[in-house]
């Protein structure tokens, strides 16, 4: 099954281009399981400035990893593509949704 992650940041924040790649991004770190993170890859990322919004960027998950301060919280790599302007099919948590599809 593959996951897809709605989550809850201002534009701008919480995200960040990484590497040579202008395509290649990275979220700030969340807290989810390592189950979800792995079910994640391949899966897509949905960064969302408020619960009602579109997102506003997006892509394809790459790779996860560990906070190194908390574990149980992941930081996501993604790939820039689209579409992306979606709304959230899901009822969100806190600051994210997870969508198994």
């Amino acid at each position: 099954m593959v996951v897809d992650l709605h989550l809850l940041c201002k534009q701008g924040q919480r995200n960040k281009r990484i590497g040579p790649e202008p395509t290649r991004y990275e979220t700030a770190y969340w807290p989810v399981t390592d189950e979800v993170a792995e079910e994640a890859i391949g899966g897509r990322v949905y960064l969302h400035a408020a619960r009602a919004e579109e997102a506003y960027y997006g892509g394809t998950i790459q790779a996860w990893h560990a906070s190194p301060e908390d574990p149980k919280r992941k930081a996501f790599v993604y790939l820039v593509d689209g579409p992306f302007r979606i709304r959230c099919p899901e009822k969100w948590g806190q600051e994210k949704a997870i969508h198994r599809r």
